[in-house]
């Protein structure tokens, strides 16, 4: 009987540990309510006046496919990503750099030309080719799926160091959100970045 306790303990110890493992590995998932507090001014379906922005019910759907996609387990980048896609975009309001309006920069994260070229390869690598100009290139990565995804795919290609590392975009570090724009992306940094950082940090806190 002692054995037949002991085999038991270690086997329900083991789906303990597994289960554990498994979701310290799985996909952090945002909610309607998370996104609506971070970007307010999408709330709805009437929030939207032009084609080219988007309501928080459509970003939800793709900004989720994209954690999913690119491996994102820890909330800390979630917050970062939807705060540069929010300040970038005007909350979901362009799709397109239209100040000073730089050709073929664009996606909510307004990743520059160079890099759209390479995502649209990517992600269309059959169409991109075909694609003569930079404009070209960004059309093919406009739709809601791709252009919510460009942070997370950047983040993942193009600045690993920052993905899943203890020591940068730690939970509620706004110094660590500044180093990754600044460095990571050779961004520039304004006031306002960090009161959509504080928004969005909120939203999921």
């Amino acid at each position: 009987m002692k054995l037949a306790s002991n085999v038991i303990f270690f086997c329900t110890l083991g789906l303990v540990t597994l289960f554990a493992a498994s979701n310290a590995n799985a996909a952090f998932t945002v909610t309607q309510a998370q996104l609506d507090k971070a970007a307010p001014d999408r709330v709805g379906t009437g929030s939207c006046a032009s084609s080219e922005c988007a309501t928080n019910p459509r970003a939800l759907v793709s900004i989720n496919k994209a954690i999913a996609k690119y491996g994102i387990t820890r909330k800390s980048e979630v917050v970062a990503m939807i705060a540069l896609m929010a300040f970038e975009s005007s909350d979901w309001l362009y799709n397109i750099n239209h100040t000073p309006g730089v050709p073929g920069q664009g996606t909510r994260a307004m990743i520059s030309p160079e890099y759209v070229a390479q995502y649209a390869q990517l992600l269309h690598p059959d169409q991109a080719p075909k694609a003569v100009s930079v404009v070209d290139k960004l059309q093919l990565v406009l739709n809601d799926d791709d252009s919510f995804g460009s942070a997370f795919w950047f983040l993942t290609a193009k600045a690993p160091q920052y993905h899943n590392n203890d020591s940068r975009l730690r939970a509620g570090n706004i110094a660590d959100f500044k180093d990754y724009v600044v460095t990571g992306l050779n961004g520039g940094w304004e006031s306002r970045r960090e009161d959509v950082w504080n928004r969005v940090n909120t939203a999921f806190n």
